[in-house]
């Protein structure tokens, strides 16, 4: 399903990118105007691919902590799968339906116009109570699995998503409190500015807004179990992830310059937010390092070289966030068309998820489909990069270019015409997402239909009258030479 809705997501992307470049192309329907399909493949991309990703790679994260082992002494030792209780089993297909829900009930309010209009919680209070649950679900079943550990510390990954999963029940919480007036009309309880602080302060300088820190969890999981390696400082992970820990909240003030919040309470965010980069940039230095072990796996998984940009742009993000807590630079994108590039939603959010569906799920037919994908997202999330680089600095300075009596010397059309050159560019980047995510929703119905037909086989044959009847009906052939090839292992083994 997170396939799915990530081709939605991103079909919805290109389809609004036309209709910024030509207007004329938007049907006179108000459920299909630009001001309800632009929540909606946010809504899609975050809570359908992201959150499906982040949920999914829970899971991998506590299943990988029971069977890791005391030393390495220990590798032989065969650890016995200890099966979930019933209760767990029940909350963990609660949880994936009631993310669906969420994600389909959330879509069909959003397209009708029964938007609450709070930024990252855009469905009525009904599905914001429905999330809640699931997540309190993910939670139990989550710290249920952990329990069967044998090993005392915990992996880098799960002091991660421990913090993930308090982040994002705190911040939605925070975010959809309302008074219910229908059944799918509520009233803020926080109002004004009041309840425009609270929005953009919640919505955090990391990648993910809400899902920041799970989707870093899935980064260190998957670095380290993609790359057979451990991590390269542990030290260097723990110290990033106090520092991310302690900032996180304050993040978020440089996206509120020229507000109403108090000017004490600015600077201490600009200085919170300079203080950001240094666990940012050391969160993905260590990743990088960590592959950098290996560094020829890159040519020969193409997951690797997905996960490096992912580490790249994560750093990249940071980066931004951090320059935008200098007044000056504030000031000059504050008025542009992108004033924040995609590499947040298209180089983290994405290319995590879409890394985390290849890792659980099998070996895919196709490897040339994959690496096809892998360079199609490369190099559209350095289109919509450059693209977005290119309008606010262009936009940002015609703003403030004034004439002799004050005025500004360009007017709102011209600015809107010297972005449309790197709009285009940007719709290039687009297209190349949904034609890799139209690629992989190919790949993955293959690779789970011949799955399913292995699956059949291997049960028939393990029948017994079906084999003596198919022994006796066919005249016996030479057994073929053993194989000294080694067996794919699960997760992409025919070509990690």
């Amino acid at each position: 399903m997170a396939v799915i809705w990530g081709l939605l997501s991103l079909c919805l992307a290109v389809w609004l990118n036309l209709i910024w470049l030509w207007p004329s192309l938007g049907p006179e329907v108000a459920w299909l105007s630009y001001g309800r399909l632009a929540p909606l493949q946010h809504h899609l991309l975050l809570y359908g691919l992201g959150g499906s990703a982040v949920i999914a790679g829970g899971y991998s994260i506590a299943m990988h902590s029971i069977r890791q082992r005391e030393s390495r002494t220990d590798a032989k030792t065969a650890i016995p799968d200890i099966p979930p209780p019933p209760f767990t089993l029940k909350l963990m297909h609660f949880t994936f339906l009631g993310l669906q829900a969420v994600v389909a009930l959330g879509a069909l309010a959003i397209v009708a116009g029964y938007s609450s209009g709070q930024y990252m919680a855009e469905a009525p209070w009904l599905v914001d109570l429905l999330m809640t649950l699931v997540w309190l679900a993910v939670a139990w079943v989550f710290f249920t699995v952990l329990e069967q550990r044998t090993l005392r510390r915990l992996p880098v990954a799960c002091w991660y998503f421990i913090a993930g999963l308090m982040l994002v029940l705190m911040q939605h919480v925070l975010i959809s409190l309302s008074v219910p007036i229908g059944l799918l009309e509520s009233v803020p309880l926080f109002t004004g500015s009041l309840e425009a602080l609270i929005q953009r302060w919640q919505a955090g300088p990391l990648p993910g807004g809400m899902f920041a820190f799970g989707l870093i969890a899935l980064l260190h999981h998957m670095v380290t179990s993609r790359s057979r390696l451990p991590l390269y400082s542990h030290r260097l992970a723990t110290t990033s992830f106090w520092m991310l820990v302690l900032l996180v909240t304050w993040g978020g003030a440089p996206l509120l310059f020229a507000s109403a919040l108090p000017a004490w309470s600015q600077t201490l965010g600009m200085a919170m937010g300079l203080l950001l980069l240094a666990p940012g940039l050391a969160l993905s230095l260590n990743g990088l390092m960590t592959l950098k072990e290996d560094w020829h796996s890159l040519r020969r998984d193409p997951l690797i070289g997905l996960l490096a940009a992912a580490l790249v742009s994560f750093a990249l993000t940071v980066l931004e966030y951090s320059l935008l807590s200098l007044p000056t630079l504030n000031a000059l994108t504050f008025s542009a068309t992108n004033s924040l590039s995609p590499a947040a939603s298209l180089g983290v959010v994405a290319t995590i998820a879409i890394v985390m569906a290849y890792h659980l799920l099998p070996p895919m037919r196709s490897l040339a489909l994959l690496k096809t994908h892998a360079l199609l997202a490369i190099i559209g999330t350095l289109l919509c990069v450059a693209a977005s680089w290119a309008t606010t600095l262009l936009q940002g300075s015609m703003w403030h270019v004034l004439a002799d009596d004050g005025r500004p010397l360009y007017t709102l059309s011209e600015v809107l015409e010297a972005a449309r050159m790197p709009m285009m560019i940007s719709l290039g980047g687009l297209a190349c997402w949904a034609l890799g995510m139209l690629l992989m929703l190919l790949n993955v119905t293959r690779t789970l239909a011949d799955h399913k037909s292995e699956r059949q086989a291997a049960h028939e044959r393990r029948l017994p009258n079906s084999g003596s009847r198919k022994a006796s009906s066919q005249p016996a052939t030479p057994s073929a030479p053993p194989s000294n090839t080694p067996p794919a292992t699960s997760s992409g083994g025919h070509y990690a």
